[in-house]
């Protein structure tokens, strides 16, 4: 330790000294500790005498008397720390060489122990430590420099001490940047006495900043004897700006008549490029802060500045950033896109700094919901990338049905287990999807399983509907009633087998679901994302029963300037010299809104490089077997999903309105359940024109001899579903629909209604 870490000002006062009188004190109190510690050697092995005794004993107990007179006042403070600091060599040597004296005897400890509390007290000086010595700055170590070079803290306690001679000391000295002067300390003053009430000159001339830039504000909880100090000389000061603040909330928001009347300023925060406000209605309201009118009351011109949360009863956070905080944003790793133990990857970042984080499915709850809404160009796709990435990068089974014709999503196609393309594609994936629900809900079933558990037996499949409001909304009636039956069906039963579904569009409006209000309410109740919208009113639909009460959101404008959208049109600037607003959203979530931005994706030649390569080498994650024989026994398509010659949309179409006796159905067919009833096997047209790959598949209603006996059946009349099943115990009940389905497709049969089948020609 150094003399001058030695002498460093604990005490209740200080001095200031030139460094050769501290070196020449602590040289002087080691002395005295070497001379002590030999006489505390050699006196014990003297001939006894009261005097040793008396001495040794003298010199204890009135260093003890001395220490009690000093230190019976309690409001004496670091006073007492002091006085004890100092009657700390005398106790000590008074108790060891007693403890010499009463042992009979040379005994080599008692050189020992001397020499131990010499080298201890040499170490600590106390004495000159309690004597709160600290070094002067002359003139001449101006000029030369101190012997030892000074730490920025020490140097700002020194100027202090040199600069107000009053007795108050600079303690807690905390850099805001290792790069910038700037700093905050605590001022203490003399025990029993107050800090003095300096001005702006003053406390600016102590550390030679311009004046203004050194504040002085009390310490929450203390007394006026500790006050703190706050030194910005190069950057501004936002607690002075949140002070303003409060007289602005009070005359501009608060006041009758105003933004958010009533409506009080609790407490504020300030950090380097926001202020944060904790306000709080009157008792027995419920909070309203209208976003538009505060940034009117505030002179923000830029809503993005502004971000408003609450409690929903009567607190709320309001956040004033002095530029848009989502302005730029770094790209995403793998490490952001690994699923953690409670389900969560991180897509983005949040405006307060903090990771978005959002579940890809939910350990207490199974698979989850979603629904993303958004105009062109507002950012859904790299949305939608970054979960499938997260998905394949967790040991999750991503179905994308991509109604643009795969023009939405194409770098997830052959990076996820199944990209269908187009409006019919999609629609035969949810049928695949449907039925792996069924076969999941029968084996819980028999398992006594009642939710789904990650892994064990089956992987968790997420859904992604991109684009889906072209289906929903198609002109085809029975491709969009199948398509609303399919969607709800998953999103009611999904969850507890682990099917989640995921919605993208690009408005809320019933005409763009399907006229289905289900759809979009069960959809709410996962993970919302509102990116830039084109009206209002898909703003307040998507708000409706999951924004905590008194929330309100700006939509996202497709540009934002550092400057505030006023001055670059004011400057001339057209709209290409802004920042676009791409992966901007308020994503609710957990009955929470936060206002995030997506990790940066940079597209070239139309697509994500980045966000492909975040895919990942591997192998997409795929169905167990039993899985994959009940999709294919759906649709006959999922073993050859990624090379079938439908793929394009137009022409699977087409091979539909081609196959014989392929008029759609009226609407969607219940599923099949027990095979007890007359339903048939939920497929999206009622007439499946069999396998449209020729030979490559197997065709399941060509089990031999069983179209046969159903024509001889059907021969003696009309027969319902049931009793055809009943009929022919040897197969099984989904055998019987399908061969049915596949003599209407060969002519020979029809369904005059639901459930009864007759000869064609009846």
């Amino acid at each position: 330790m150094s003399t001058i870490d030695q002498a460093a000002p604990p005490a209740d006062t200080t001095k200031a000294v030139p460094s050769h009188v501290i070196y020449r004190r602590v040289l002087a109190e080691r002395t005295s500790y070497a001379l002590a510690a030999a006489g505390m050697a050699i006196g014990p092995q003297l001939d006894d005498s009261a005097w040793s005794y008396l001495a040794s004993g003298g010199i204890g107990l009135g260093t003890l008397a001395w220490l009690y007179a000093k230190t019976k006042n309690p409001d004496q403070g670091l006073n007492v720390l002091t006085r004890a600091q100092r009657a700390l060599p005398l106790l000590t040597a008074a108790g060891t060489y007693v403890a010499n004296l009463i042992t009979p005897g040379f005994n080599w400890w008692e050189i020992v122990d001397a020499a131990a509390w010499a080298g201890l007290m040499g170490w600590m000086a106390p004495i000159t430590r309690s004597a709160g010595l600290v070094l002067e700055l002359s003139e001449q170590q101006a000029q030369t420099g101190p012997a030892r070079e000074l730490t920025y803290t020490e140097f700002l306690a020194a100027k202090w001490a040199q600069a107000t001679g009053d007795g108050t000391r600079l303690v807690s000295i905390t850099p805001f940047r290792a790069d910038r002067p700037d700093f905050e300390a605590v001022v203490v003053a003399q025990a029993g006495k107050a800090v003095p009430a300096f001005t702006d000159v003053q406390l600016a001339a102590a550390f030679d900043f311009p004046v203004g830039t050194v504040k002085m504000r009390p310490v929450q909880g203390s007394g006026p004897g500790r006050m703190r100090l706050v030194a910005r000389p190069t950057s501004e000061d936002l607690e002075a700006a949140a002070e303003g603040l409060r007289g602005l909330w009070e005359t501009a928001v608060a006041a009758p008549g105003k933004a958010a009347p009533g409506v009080d300023l609790i407490d504020y925060r300030s950090e380097p490029h926001r202020i944060v406000l904790l306000v709080a209605s009157p008792p027995g309201k419920e909070i309203r802060l209208p976003h538009t009118a505060i940034c009117s009351a505030f002179g923000i011109d830029d809503p993005s500045r502004l971000v408003i949360e609450t409690d929903g009863i009567r607190q709320g956070v309001v956040s004033i950033y002095k530029t848009n905080p989502l302005m730029k944003v770094r790209k995403a790793t793998v490490e952001d896109l690994t699923m953690d133990s409670k389900g969560r990857v991180t897509i983005g970042v949040c405006h307060d700094g903090k990771p978005a984080r959002m579940r890809l499915w939910d350990p207490s709850q199974g698979a989850l919901r979603g629904i993303t809404a958004g105009v062109t160009g507002a950012g859904k796709s790299v949305l939608q990338n970054l979960i499938l990435a997260a998905e394949k990068r967790s040991g999750v089974v991503s179905w994308v049905g991509d109604v643009q014709g795969g023009m939405s999503l194409p770098e997830a196609e052959g990076r996820v287990d199944w990209f269908a393309k187009g409006p019919v594609e999609t629609l035969l994936m949810l049928t695949a999807a449907h039925a792996v629900m069924k076969y999941r809900e029968r084996l819980s079933n028999e398992m006594g399983r009642g939710d789904f558990a990650l892994g064990r037996p089956w992987p968790l499949i997420n859904i992604t509907l991109d684009e889906i409001n072209r289906l929903l909304s198609h002109p085809d009636e029975a491709m969009r009633k199948a398509t609303a039956y399919l969607i709800a069906d998953i999103q009611k039963t999904g969850r507890k087998v682990g099917i989640g579904i995921r919605l993208a569009v690009q408005s809320l409006h019933l005409k763009d679901l399907g006229d289905d209000d289900a759809i979009r309410q069960q959809g709410k109740v996962g993970a919302l994302f509102l990116m830039r919208t084109a009206s209002s009113s898909t703003k307040e639909m998507g708000l409706d029963g999951i924004a905590p009460p008194g929330f309100q959101m700006e939509n996202i404008p497709a540009r934002i300037y550092e400057n505030g959208q006023i001055e670059a049109l004011f400057s001339g600037k057209d709209d290409e010299d802004g920042e676009s607003t791409a992966g901007m959203a308020y994503m609710f979530l957990d009955g929470r809104a936060k206002f995030m931005r997506t990790f940066f994706a940079e597209k070239v030649d139309g697509v994500y490089p980045d966000l492909i390569a975040l895919y990942g080498d591997a192998p997409a994650n795929g169905l167990t077997e039993g899985e994959a024989r009940a999709a294919q026994t759906a649709v006959q398509i999922y073993e050859v999903r990624h090379t079938n010659p439908y793929a394009d949309c137009d022409t699977l179409a087409q091979a539909f309105s081609d196959a014989p006796g392929s008029k759609p159905a009226a609407g969607p067919p219940p599923p099949d359940t027990n095979g007890d009833d007359e339903s048939e096997a939920p497929v999206p047209f009622e007439t499946p024109f069999g396998s449209p790959f020729g030979d490559s598949t197997p065709d399941i209603g060509e089990e031999p001899g069983l179209q046969d006996q159903i024509l001889e059946l059907l021969a003696d009349g009309p027969q319902q579903l049931k009793d055809l099943r009943a009929a022919l115990p040897g197969f099984q009940p989904s055998s019987v629909s399908n061969a049915c389905t596949q003599l209407k497709a060969k002519g020979l049969a029809v369904s005059r209604k639901r459930g009864y089948w007759q000869l064609a020609d009846s």
